[in-house]
């Protein structure tokens, strides 16, 4: 069976050079790999190592422990099926760096309150739908046109909006599936150029927050099954899909797809899903995927 290891620096770092390549290489075969050829998918950036004849979690620790001093990303997968057809991703903390909900509660006094149940919530300690309901029922009476005046504080995280609009220019669908709210995914979805946004609505009477939210939730089990019925569609299968995200919620979808990738993901991800991205940005799920810089989008 044949496999590539794809190495990936910080844009612009240094950190990836032809010396760090050949030491992975080394290593490797040093244990029994058989090597194929190098490919560098962008200078100083993404590259490829391809080999053959040596266990696949056998060259995943051996090229952890090459790179534990390094701030570099790092996949190990088979070369058949790596481009994928379906995108599926996290919104707050994946896509954007802010969690909409905490920041509406610092504008009300009630920030720690909530993003403790958040935090709880992310790191599997919370059912998720429960925590998001309590969450929610904290920020009753508040107006609903403070909505549009925490929206300017959604942030893209670095490479988000080339990744979508890579894939999509390379035949794939996208989708935004969250566990926050639509009032935000649709505008992130625009911004992205997703094909479709999923997500939980918050109840509004009378131009003020219910306390409510529209049931059912879509959390963590919801975004297994989002990603079940996008396939389904698709005519595709849960091996052609990428997904990521950084919270317990994204477990379910991680652990079910061809490459499950937790983004700055909290520890029960870190130590859970197949493929990581620690030090760079959503540039990495390219090249993960044997995309060139020169394909970006």
């Amino acid at each position: 069976m044949r496999f590539v290891a794809t190495l990936v620096a910080p844009t612009s770092s240094s950190l990836l050079d032809y010396a760090t390549v050949q030491s992975i290489s080394s290593c490797l075969e040093t244990h029994g790999a058989s090597l194929g050829a190098e490919d560098w998918l962008a200078e100083n950036e993404a590259c490829d190592i391809f080999f053959s004849e040596l266990d696949f979690e056998e060259a995943k620790d051996l090229i952890r422990n090459e790179l534990a001093a390094a701030k570099i990303d790092f996949a190990v997968q088979e070369t058949s099926g790596r481009r994928k057809k379906l995108l599926v991703a996290d919104m707050e903390s994946t896509i954007i760096g802010q969690e909409m909900i905490d920041e509406l509660a610092l504008r009300h006094g009630i920030g720690d309150e909530i993003a403790l149940i958040t935090e709880k919530s992310m790191r599997g300690e919370l059912n998720f739908e429960q925590s998001l309901r309590e969450r929610v029922a904290l920020l009753k009476g508040i107006e609903a046109k403070e909505l549009e005046a925490i929206s300017s504080l959604m942030v893209l995280n670095s490479g988000a909006d080339t990744l979508v609009k890579t894939m999509r220019k390379h035949g794939a669908y996208t989708a935004l599936v969250s566990g926050g709210f639509t009032y935000f995914t649709s505008q992130i979805r625009d911004i992205c150029d997703f094909n479709e946004d999923r997500a939980n609505i918050l109840e509004i009477q009378s131009g003020l927050l219910s306390g409510n939210v529209g049931e059912p939730i879509l959390g963590r089990e919801a975004k297994l099954e989002a990603t079940k019925e996008l396939i389904k569609q698709l005519g595709i299968t849960l091996s052609d899909v990428c997904a990521v995200g950084d919270g317990a919620n994204d477990l379910d979808m991680l652990s079910a797809v061809g490459m499950g990738v937790g983004y700055h993901a909290k520890p029960i991800v870190k130590e859970t899903a197949a493929f990581q991205v620690e030090h760079t940005d959503h540039l990495a799920l390219l090249f993960y995927q044997g995309y060139r810089r020169k394909d970006f989008s």
